[in-house]
């Protein structure tokens, strides 16, 4: 599995002219996934895993999709899950491998193609290389990368299609190219019947198609204005249609609310948390709670701060490491790596200001934006701690670490010092994401 993976995405990065450099962080990042693979079970680090596989093993056995509550995922649209049974029964069949073992391969796959878009959208940001090498490093080995990477989870398709939507919309947004934007219009739509986390790339794709009708209508080009009109009906029709499908689908007679309908089980008021939300808590931040604490979940349920468990989320998850992660190294690198969010995010907020117009595009910052919009009011509509993981718009990761490196590309005009500090940090979250991870016996 390890060797015919290494070989095609070797084969994929070539083939798209990566440099060896990237390369070798691509595939340096498989090895320690599947290092990662061989010591973590489906359950592990994955609150509803055998859900996921329970959901894949009816649609194998039956050929035919389970009732919204014949399980705790079964309410997530089906794309995913179609494309897992025809997968592992494909696999199983020709190799022998088991079940569980084909959906982690094809999560590391699935997480392959992020990588791919996720390199492509920091080549068209920067021709640096220093930049797109320290971006590919940051995107690979990224703590919740890692996690993510062999998850057995709807999230594994969802985060590909919502990366390539934004890629092509970006495209589209600089060149004009009316394939881009079918592209981006297809992997929103792909994206709506994987899960529901895709409303926020089709608010994206529609608010940037709103932008550049008002655009076009303010120069008064009706030729322009009349291709945009079209391309923007279409966008809404695929859309419509597709969301209709996706709660159709979803139809049940126990699914009563609208919400239910649109966002499945997640309106079903489970795990509802014990502290009750103030406004306070959506702004404050806890910083020694932060550093020093591994796991996303507080002590004091009182201090249970959105942002304290958004950036945790971030790194590792909303569920606990496990025993695997016990032990004071764990510990101490796990401070360490906190500390390295917290001194990225500092130099974002002072430094930003030296960024100029042209060195990010305006897609990523507004997606970016919308997705922590999409899930602040997520979590405000359906209360509970797994409403506000990173994980559900994994995505915005490309336009972060994007911007941390561009932002050290910047430092390098005004001080050297500033710069080799920031290109070190980054490569110190690498390696301190690397030695948290890896296992050697």
């Amino acid at each position: 599995m390890l060797l015919a993976t290494l070989g095609a995405e070797a084969y994929v990065l070539s083939r798209l002219r990566f440099d060896r450099f990237i390369i070798a962080t691509v595939l340096g990042g498989t090895a320690l996934c599947v290092n990662y693979l061989s010591y973590t079970s489906i359950a592990e680090r994955n609150y509803d895993g055998s859900s996921q596989v329970e959901y894949i093993q009816f649609i194998s056995e039956h050929l035919r999709l389970p009732d919204t509550y014949a399980c705790g995922a079964c309410g997530h649209p089906p794309l995913y899950y179609l494309l897992g049974a025809a997968w592992s029964k494909a696999v199983h069949t020709s190799t022998g491998m088991p079940l569980d073992l084909c959906l982690k391969w094809l999560s590391l796959l699935l997480f392959f193609g992020f990588v791919v878009f996720a390199l492509l959208i920091v080549r068209s940001c920067t021709l640096d290389k220093t930049s797109q090498r320290l971006a590919a490093a940051l995107i690979v080995f990224w703590p919740s990368s890692i996690i993510n990477s062999v998850r057995v989870h709807n999230d594994a398709l969802a985060s590909l299609l919502m990366l390539a939507a934004l890629f092509f919309v970006a495209n589209w947004d600089r060149t004009g190219r009316k394939r881009d934007l079918y592209f981006a219009i297809c992997a929103s739509a792909l994206g709506l019947l994987t899960k529901a986390s895709a409303y926020a790339v089709v608010v994206t794709v529609l608010c940037f198609v709103s932008l550049w009708l008002f655009r076009q209508a303010m120069h008064k080009d009706k030729t322009l204005l009349r291709q945009g009109i079209m391309q923007a009906s279409i966008a809404l029709i695929v859309f419509a249609g597709v969301a209709l499908l996706a709660v159709v689908l979803r139809a049940s007679r126990e699914t009563t609310t609208l919400c239910q309908k649109v966002l499945g089980h997640a309106c079903d008021g489970r795990y509802v948390p014990l502290a009750v939300d103030t406004p306070g808590r959506y702004f404050y931040f806890d910083v020694p709670d932060f550093v020093l604490r591994m796991d996303a979940t507080p002590l004091n349920p009182t201090r249970d701060y959105f942002l304290n468990r958004l950036l945790k989320s971030s790194l590792f998850g909303t569920t606990p490491l496990g025993g695997e992660f016990a032990g004071t190294s764990y510990e101490r690198l796990s401070v360490l790596i906190s500390l390295l969010l917290l001194a990225m995010i500092l130099i974002c907020f002072v430094s930003a200001p030296l960024l100029r117009q042209t060195d990010f595009s305006r897609v990523y910052l507004g997606s970016t934006i919308i997705m922590l919009l999409c899930l602040l009011a997520f979590r405000l509509r359906a209360p509970n701690e797994f409403h506000e993981d990173f994980r559900h718009i994994f995505a915005a990761l490309v336009p972060l670490c994007l911007f941390y490196t561009l932002i050290v590309e910047r430092l390098r005009a005004f001080s050297k010092v500033l710069y080799v500090t920031g290109v070190m940090i980054g490569v110190l979250m690498v390696l301190s994401s690397v030695a948290f991870f890896v296992r050697i016996s």
